[in-house]
């Protein structure tokens, strides 16, 4: 197994740190709130095993045994293969960080008192707890325990710089992501995509248990092969937004997909002409439509009109809750199986 390699960014690094941008990064939740999903005694023992090993696999902690292809054949997951021994260590920063850095550091190998030990530290553009019963502790550690703690700090704060570039792609980034992000392209293009696979990879297991909650409470919408095209994709995409917790976009897209079923119901009905005259409030205009010309009844009436209220709140910045959304697309799809079943 390869060990993880530290970023040669360390110019950047330097640049950035202590900036207000990247303390404000790292504290952005990779994934969406889980709390209010309860835990299954039927599913609990299987994600749990699938998030174990997805940590082991994002720590390094395991060896892949490749067959004649190079294809994976076997693979053995052990918290012992992400240790690393002192030399390796020793390497590892020599090999990715200037020596200015690191003279102080290697100084304390053979000789060092509680003072040179906080000064080295110190030299790092890393943030080390100081003043904790930790970092005093490690003032007076043998040589092992000092530069081992500093390369896993060094990993870490590696690792939450890559993860917030990473996550600053996803909507909108500051300036200070993208001149970082340009560097980074320029001097390491392997990392980005490594670090783009990593994010994902957490981010499945953090949100995995809030998905197969959900997607346990859906139960089959059954409807005729006449559904349009356009109505099934968009049902389809309002339930994936909903299990990933994806909530606005979620209700956005059952307006739609009702919008283009009943539209669809009344042209098929003759009612072109009515729809093309609809100025304003097409879609409120449009469910009237439906409800005198019983394409819905009354309460398929309501529940699509619930549906648009929504749509249009979460389109204009109300965050919508759940179980709101929940229940919006437990709506839609009773409102496509009365127009299609």
């Amino acid at each position: 197994m390869r060990s993880m390699p530290l970023t040669r960014a360390w110019y950047d690094v330097k640049c950035f740190l202590g900036m207000p941008y990247w303390a404000s990064l790292r504290k952005q939740a990779v994934g969406r709130d889980n709390g209010d999903m309860d835990s299954n005694p039927e599913t609990d023992r299987l994600l749990t095993l699938i998030q174990w090993t997805l940590d082991r696999i994002l720590s390094l902690e395991y060896e892949v045994t490749l067959d004649s292809d190079g294809n994976p054949e076997r693979l053995e997951v052990n918290p012992d293969y992400g240790l690393r021994s002192v030399e390796t260590i020793e390497e590892n920063l020599k090999a990715c960080l200037p020596w200015e850095w690191l003279e102080k550091l290697f100084a304390l190998r053979n000789h060092r008192t509680p003072d040179q030990v906080r000064v080295a530290v110190a030299a790092f553009p890393i943030e080390f707890q100081m003043g904790t019963a930790a970092f005093e502790k490690l003032l007076s550690a043998d040589w092992a325990e000092i530069v081992t703690s500093v390369y896993w700090t060094y990993l870490q704060f590696h690792d939450d710089l890559m993860s917030s570039l990473i996550a600053s792609r996803i909507g909108l980034g500051r300036p200070d992501a993208a001149r970082f992000e340009t560097h980074m392209q320029w001097s390491r293009p392997d990392a980005l995509p490594q670090w783009a696979a990593r994010h994902v990879v957490r981010e499945m297991s953090e949100t995995l248990p809030a998905v197969v909650e959900r997607l346990r409470g859906f139960q089959v919408t059954p409807v005729s092969a006449a559904v349009p095209t356009s109505v099934a994709q968009y049902a389809r995409e309002a339930s994936r937004c909903y299990l990933y917790g994806f909530f606005s976009a979620a209700l956005i897209l059952c307006r739609s997909c009702i919008e283009s079923g009943i539209q669809e119901r009344l042209v098929e009905k003759g009612h072109r002409k009515q729809l093309n005259a609809i100025e304003f409030n097409k879609v409120q205009a449009m469910l009237d439509l439906a409800l005198d010309s019983a394409v819905l009844d009354d309460v398929t009436f309501a529940m699509a009109n619930d549906i648009r209220k929504s749509a249009n709140q979460a389109a204009h910045g109300t965050v919508p809750a759940a179980t709101d959304c929940q229940e919006r697309l437990d709506q839609t799809r009773a409102v496509l199986r009365h127009l299609y079943e």
